[in-house]
């Protein structure tokens, strides 16, 4: 799925991710970490979107990860699910759908709000 967002929504969104940054700096780092590890075994962001919103994971699942390394991955996630402050990250994920999470999520790792704009990135 592609998404085209504004930069307006772009920033709007970014706006928000430092808000939870400053008040909730523990799940914003949990949240950082499982963007970063996503990235370093390149699965797919939407997979990553998927298991948190608690979606369908049968267009994003990650065919070629070997079973050991994303057993390791879920628990990652699960970790980031289970903490106590996760239902901000959710409700900010759900209120951005329009963005989409890769962007969201590359946001979350540095990516500037122009450099995404109108682009288009696949799940």
């Amino acid at each position: 799925m592609m998404n085209l967002a504004s930069l307006g929504d772009l920033y709007e969104a970014k706006e928000e991710l430092e808000e939870i940054r400053r008040t909730h700096p523990d799940v914003y780092g949990i949240l950082s970490h499982v963007v970063s590890f996503t990235r370093q075994l390149q699965i797919k962001y939407g997979y990553m979107g998927a298991l948190l919103m608690e979606e369908d994971l049968t267009a994003t699942y990650p065919e070629f990860v070997k079973g050991s390394i994303l057993s390791l991955y879920q628990k990652e996630v699960k970790r980031l699910k289970e903490h106590a402050d996760f239902p901000l990250v959710k409700g900010l994920l759900d209120k951005h759908r329009n963005v989409g999470d890769a962007k969201l999520f590359l946001l979350i790792i540095g990516a500037k709000p122009e450099s995404l704009r109108g682009s288009t990135i696949m799940r």
